[in-house]
């Protein structure tokens, strides 16, 4: 009987410890530092491992203003990637801000204990009329794709005068919006190894006038 009990307690704890190790928030280490995330769930059951809010550039302020990104710096700590994300600037929306400059990564499977893990990526760059919508969680999430053994990037991109206004001087050369971009794409070449991409499998995903993407 006292055998029964101790295989008991034995067994709830080792529960325990497997649900508290599940609910984990999934943690990556870049080259820029490390990034915590947290977990969704796909249309058919898979587990999508979301970072949402990673900046890959500096806030588009003050002296920075319709001017070409500049790309973010290593961070100290943790970066906490679990927040929604911001909405760059632009008409009928009071909840914008002008520091925008944010990705999302989505991917069902983790390199683990130096596993290599290499999935093609696909990019994704919001419709809007280059005045409107945005890439976060809430208007194009992931639990469709990510059926698939892909790697998602979803991102914000400077709108509106902001991102295209061009007075063909130095103080607003023009096109940022197409150069936050540019800037996305280098990030992700650089860091998405580390959330299972293949940073030679990249594909630039497009609606309608956003075909002018991929030539530019």
């Amino acid at each position: 009987m006292h055998s029964l009990k101790c295989d008991t307690v034995i067994i709830a704890f080792l529960l325990y410890i497997c649900n508290t190790e599940c609910k984990q928030e999934p943690v990556v280490n870049t080259l820029l530092g490390q990034v915590k995330g947290f977990t969704l769930t796909s249309r058919l059951g898979k587990t999508i491992y979301s970072f949402t809010s990673i900046r890959y550039a500096k806030a588009p302020v003050d002296e920075l203003r319709f001017q070409p990104p500049v790309p973010v710096e290593k961070w100290n700590g943790i970066y906490d990637a679990t927040k929604p994300g911001p909405v760059c600037p632009q008409p009928n929306n009071q909840n914008s801000t002008e520091d925008c400059l944010m990705l999302n990564v989505y991917t069902n499977k983790l390199p683990v204990h130096g596993e290599n893990v290499c999935r093609p990526v696909i990019v994704f760059f919001h419709p809007g009329g280059f005045y409107g919508y945005t890439g976060a969680i809430y208007m194009f999430g992931p639990q469709y794709l990510l059926d698939e053994d892909i790697v998602l990037v979803t991102a914000n991109y400077r709108l509106g005068s902001l991102g295209f206004l061009s007075t063909g001087t130095k103080e607003a050369p023009g096109n940022n919006g197409f150069k936050d971009q540019v800037v996305v794409l280098k990030w992700i070449r650089d860091h998405i190894k580390a959330f299972g991409g293949n940073p030679n499998m990249v594909t630039i995903w497009w609606k309608s006038e956003y075909g002018n993407i991929v030539r530019l």
